[in-house]
């Protein structure tokens, strides 16, 4: 049996700093009230792409050429009701209605027919909810053992995307993790150690090819790098990628990818395929 590594996760005691690796994955914890509280929130998987819209979107529309106005019609004189003697009529075989034009009378009218009632709307089918994604699924799980493990309960919400999204309570322990990880750089003394990329691997490691992937969080260029920096210094020398259009860091090479699987520690007991790096 080779020597355990004093960096892996198997050989670190549990903490409250470890969660930091959930921070790399694009995590984040925030301040509340004075500052007597803190959450963290981790969103799982990668935003859906936003369909693009048309090219001509922004240009407008042509105006309607304005239609020429109708000319005027005069209407037509009325005309002057004929009268006529009912005695001058009793030879002729007329019904009713006849009879009533030919005086200049009003028509007998039948009684109108009721309305027919409307017909109730079928309602539109519901299209069947999309299956859960067993990763996500199995992301969600494991983030939130990683975090009971460490006295972190944590409970599941969605995001407005779809998306699942792990929340912890309001705690005081996870104030001076807020207090470090306030701006988009890394905190000072920042180490990518087996413990912190254990939970970045639960949350946001995935296998691609003869690769392994690192998720990251968007819009956080300056501390991709500084991560980037940190992969180095722990002796994977990823490098910063785009996968679907989400930056991640790649490591690619046996032994770079065999330094990541000493530091990560042994598989959790119900590993799915595809996330844990081999």
């Amino acid at each position: 049996m080779g020597q355990l590594s004093f960096y892996s996760a198997d050989a670190r005691p549990r903490s409250v700093g470890d969660l930091e690796g959930l921070l790399c994955a694009g995590g984040s914890v925030t301040l509340f009230g004075r500052g007597t509280s803190a959450r963290l929130t981790v969103p799982l998987g990668t935003p859906p792409a936003s369909d693009p819209e048309p090219a001509d979107a922004d240009s407008p529309e042509p105006e309607p050429e304005p239609e020429p106005a109708p000319e005027p019609v005069e209407p037509e004189p009325a005309a002057e009701p004929r009268t006529l003697d009912p005695a001058d009529l009793e030879f002729l075989d007329l019904d009713p209605e006849e009879l009533a034009r030919l005086l200049g009378g009003a028509a007998p009218q039948p009684e109108p027919e009721p309305p027919p009632q409307p017909r109730p709307t079928p309602e539109p089918a519901r299209p069947p909810a999309p299956a859960p994604d067993p990763v996500l699924a199995w992301r969600a799980h494991a983030v939130r053992c990683a975090l009971r493990a460490r006295g972190v309960a944590a409970g599941l919400d969605r995001h407005a995307d779809g998306r699942p999204v792990v929340r912890s309570a309001f705690r005081g322990d996870l104030v001076p993790l807020a207090r470090a990880w306030h701006d988009a750089a890394l905190p000072r003394g920042f180490e990518l150690d087996g413990p912190r990329l254990r939970l970045w691997v639960l949350a946001a490691g995935s296998v691609d090819g003869r690769a392994y992937t690192l998720g990251l969080g968007p819009g956080a260029g300056p501390r991709h790098d500084a991560l980037l920096t940190a992969s180095r210094r722990a002796g994977l020398d990823a490098s910063l990628v785009e996968v679907g259009g989400a930056p991640v860091l790649r490591i690619v090479g046996r032994r770079r990818l065999g330094r990541l699987v000493e530091l990560v520690g042994s598989p959790p007991g119900d590993l799915i395929p595809g996330v844990w790096p081999v």
